[in-house]
């Protein structure tokens, strides 16, 4: 990315951008991988802004108070969410919070839950059509069995 074309999607309230090549640590190991997304932390007018980076704690051991690095532009793309339908522009999304703050069974519990309001609802509420809502079931659904597995929620997968 070109430091105008940072500059004008900031300036539209860009503030989410994508990795698009592996980023190494001093040691040559994956630090920050491709396809993450990163937000803006300050940008100091330089070709490589400070940015926050999600999962902090799998991150390095070398830094552990950090949250944050500086990454070069030409390393990253402007973030577009994949799916349209959802209003969260934040690093971490709430599904995700709920995860990493939830015991196991709680979480499932809610996933759950969402289930069977989508499916009790669908096609009751005004202004939502019905594929909207069809599409919810299966993210939930997904999500589900994602947890049963073991598996991190990742809100923004391609596919979803």
């Amino acid at each position: 990315m070109y430091r105008q074309e940072f500059e004008d999607y900031v300036a539209h309230g860009g503030k989410l951008f994508v990795v698009v090549f592996d980023i190494n640590d001093s040691d040559g190991q994956g630090w920050i991988k491709k396809g993450e997304i990163v937000e803006l932390k300050k940008d100091d007018g330089s070709v490589s802004p400070a940015f926050y980076y999600p999962n902090k704690e799998k991150r390095e051991s070398k830094y552990p108070e950090d949250n944050w690095c500086f990454i070069s532009l030409v390393k990253l793309a402007p973030y577009t969410l994949v799916n349209n339908n959802t209003h969260y522009d934040t690093l971490h999304q709430p599904i995700e919070t709920m995860q990493a703050n939830m015991t196991p069974e709680a979480f499932r519990g809610y996933l759950r839950g969402n289930i069977i309001k989508y499916v009790c609802r669908i096609g009751r509420k005004d202004g939502e059509a019905e594929l909207k809502e069809a599409k919810k079931i299966q993210d939930y659904a997904k999500w589900l069995v994602e947890s049963l597995e073991g598996k991190t929620i990742n809100p923004r997968e391609e596919g979803k």
